[in-house]
């Protein structure tokens, strides 16, 4: 299957294109597609332990049945490389004590990351690849860091 989501930041008009890896994650893959039959908008939050990640947070309420959490592990990784997504639910209280599941679409940009949280590490499912445009949609992921949170808005190509 070749399906690919887009992945926007929507005041600055820049867009990257990512493919779903269905072979190495179908579950995830899945999930994903299946959540973005409506678009996700959010803010975009530059990640504060993990290196050159934007944390995307998923609102709960898009996952009415916890579709999020029952992902199993697939094509897991501690070491991201530029241009890969990665998906992470936690379940209520899980995540610094919040009452709700937490879901985290990671968007990694850079060199030199790493799934270490301060509880320990991470693997991680990869589900996606950047494949069009990462070079300009990384110039504005570094940003973050000193412009601040910044609106994202997710959909199916």
């Amino acid at each position: 299957m070749n399906r690919k989501i887009e992945i926007s930041f929507v005041d600055e008009g820049v867009s990257a294109k990512a493919e779903l890896l269905w072979d190495q994650a179908p579950r995830t893959s899945e999930c994903i597609w299946n959540l973005l039959e409506t678009p996700v908008e959010n803010l975009g939050i530059h990640a504060m332990w993990t290196g050159r990640e934007i944390s995307f947070p998923i609102p709960h309420n898009r996952f009415p049945k916890d579709e999020g959490l029952h992902i199993p592990p697939e094509n897991q990784t501690v070491i991201p490389i530029p241009g890969d997504l990665i998906w992470n639910g936690y379940f209520p209280y899980q995540w610094q004590g919040n009452p709700n599941p937490v879901y985290d679409f990671g968007i990694f940009y850079g060199r030199d990351s790493r799934l270490l949280l301060p509880v320990g590490w991470r693997p991680s499912n990869r589900f996606g690849t950047i494949t069009e445009n990462l070079e300009e949609f990384a110039a504005v992921c570094a940003r973050c860091q000193s412009e601040g949170k910044k609106r994202i808005r997710l959909t199916r190509c």
